[in-house]
């Protein structure tokens, strides 16, 4: 084979070096992805390779990394080497690359044997139920696990985890335009013009600082807010209290439930659900309602629960009501008055920082449409995978409390909830109460 030659920038090449865990993050123009599957060829090239490229949703291979690696075999003269089939990538001395989507093929990822490296792009959209799936199937001897993704929030479970709290097992690199000698002019104009425009946004977007805009959020600053005044905190089951769920349904993406109960005049939200492929079939999810034993009322279905699809044994009402799950339909109404709703229930609610994690974060990136050619959001959310939690949230705001499903507190409920919040305040964190 003819000498090739693939210069990787200087900040990248510490990619070569061992590392359990190698981290990539800022912003716009710094070429994480492109660097990172360069030197993944390159060394799938010197000896063989099993990679994992990952991202949290993944519904086609069109979503993957398969189309960059790709194009780089195809631009670098790779092509005798590398052999690009439709849904994985082969070298000649063995070297696989496969593409996984963590959400909907975490059963699939953790029976796959012999992974290398696992690279996990998009990375602030992973969650934290997601992150302790991977960590533990990537056990090979000296295998490693690469991580790029552009800033977000400073709370999502990636930046958290491998920035906020990095340890030595960690190589952690914030990375910009400055760190790409092949820039490109286009992009530097661009630059400069959201630089000379919206100095907050500009920083955002092409120095990697967390959103303090919240641009096209729709519940991201009300999530801050709560968190800022101890809602969002250890939130104890009350046994004695009925509990009402909301869900839901999963069809392109998965299946979403949260859990509440009114104890006084608190509405707490003290759990969530999530299930995605086969874990969404309905004999698990009912299983799984019984067997945590809460005190339950009433389950919220939304209206496409009483449809019967192609294949079932009857809507999914039908077959939770055999399974002795009693539910009814929410009330319908238009999804942006839901959607108020659901706000005017984030600023009042306690809510599950351990149990509700998932759908706290899919709920900060639930954000507005953009209209490309209006250059502006739209009144519309964007369906994609936070919208999961967030229609599942908007049910429940048009539920609770409809059916008065609360108790009277017995005061040393009350007094267990006060404490535990007065203590985390300090920093004093306890155990859950049930």
């Amino acid at each position: 084979m003819r000498q090739i030659r693939i210069t990787l920038p200087e900040a990248f090449r510490l990619l070569f070096a061992p590392k359990r865990f190698k981290v990539f993050y800022g912003g716009r123009g710094g070429a994480k992805s492109h660097n990172f599957a360069r030197a993944l060829l390159v060394m799938g090239m010197k000896r063989p390779l099993r990679v994992l490229c990952a991202r949290e949703l993944q519904n086609s291979i069109g979503d993957s990394v398969h189309k960059l690696l790709s194009d780089l075999i195809s631009s670098h003269g790779l092509e005798k080497f590398y052999e690009v089939q439709k849904a994985v990538i082969k070298g000649s001395n063995g070297t696989e690359f496969i593409f996984k989507g963590l959400k909907y093929n975490s059963n699939e990822i953790k029976s796959t044997e012999g992974l290398d490296i696992a690279w996990i792009e998009e990375a602030e959209k992973v969650s934290d139920a997601s992150w302790e799936m991977l960590i533990p199937t990537i056990r090979k001897p000296e295998s490693e696990i690469w991580v790029s993704y552009n800033t977000k929030n400073v709370t999502d479970p990636t930046h958290q985890r491998f920035v906020v709290n990095a340890d030595d097992s960690m190589l952690v690199r914030k990375v910009s335009w400055r760190d790409n000698p092949f820039f490109p002019d286009v992009l530097e104009l661009e630059r400069l013009r959201l630089l000379a425009d919206d100095p907050i946004a500009y920083a955002h977007v092409w120095e990697g600082e967390p959103d303090t805009r919240r641009s096209g959020a729709i519940y991201a600053t009300l999530i801050e807010r709560a968190r800022e005044e101890g809602r969002i905190t250890n939130v104890p089951y009350n046994p004695e209290a009925p509990v009402i769920t909301a869900w839901d349904l999963g069809k392109a993406h998965g299946t979403a439930i949260w859990f509440a109960q009114i104890v006084g005049r608190e509405e707490r939200v003290f759990d969530y659900h999530e299930a995605f492929g086969d874990d969404a079939d309905i004999e698990k999810l009912a299983t799984m309602i019984h067997a945590k034993g809460y005190l339950y009322k009433m389950h919220y279905l939304p209206h496409d629960g009483l449809h019967e699809r192609q294949g079932m044994k009857g809507s999914i009402s039908h077959q939770l009501t055999v399974a002795g799950i009693r539910n009814k339909q929410v009330p319908r109404v238009s999804v942006l008055a839901g959607i108020e709703k659901g706000k005017a229930l984030v600023k009042r609610a306690y809510i599950d920082a351990k149990l509700c994690s998932n759908g706290i974060h899919a709920m900060q990136h639930y954000h507005a449409e953009y209209d490309e050619n209006r250059l502006k959001f739209k009144d519309s959310p964007y369906d994609d995978w936070s919208a999961d939690a967030s229609d599942a949230w908007r049910y429940l705001a048009l539920v609770l409390g409809t059916e008065n499903a609360g108790t009277q507190t017995k005061p040393q409920v009350r007094q267990v909830l006060t404490t535990t919040r007065t203590m985390q305040r300090g920093k004093i964190k306890l155990g859950r109460t049930s």
